[in-house]
């Protein structure tokens, strides 16, 4: 992983977003030192929170790491049958996450 891609893309998607370092650290689970560390490309961040941090901007974990230059996977292919078995995985992840 290339840390300064990975920073860049992190402040600019909560830059984006318009939330501050406390409010996204807050959100993630993890200390506001943490994630300054991150986006000064001085550490990267667990699995977990980079799979956390891809679902909270609703980008992929590829383009965060700065491997694909695309936000979002294309489903555009997909039968409308597989788009409802995906928005349904998505769902039931988010609740679980939420509990």
């Amino acid at each position: 992983m290339d840390r300064s891609v990975f920073s860049q893309r992190l402040k600019q998607l909560r830059s984006l977003q318009g939330i501050s370092q406390y409010a996204l650290a807050d959100a993630l689970g993890v200390s506001r030192t943490s994630l300054k560390n991150w986006e000064l490309a001085v550490a990267t961040p667990p699995l977990d929170v980079l799979v956390d941090m891809a679902m909270y901007f609703r980008v992929t974990s590829d383009y965060l790491l700065g491997l694909d230059e695309r936000r979002s996977i294309q489903i555009s292919f997909l039968s409308d049958r597989y788009v409802d078995v995906l928005t349904n995985l998505v769902r039931v992840m988010e609740e679980e996450k939420s509990q």
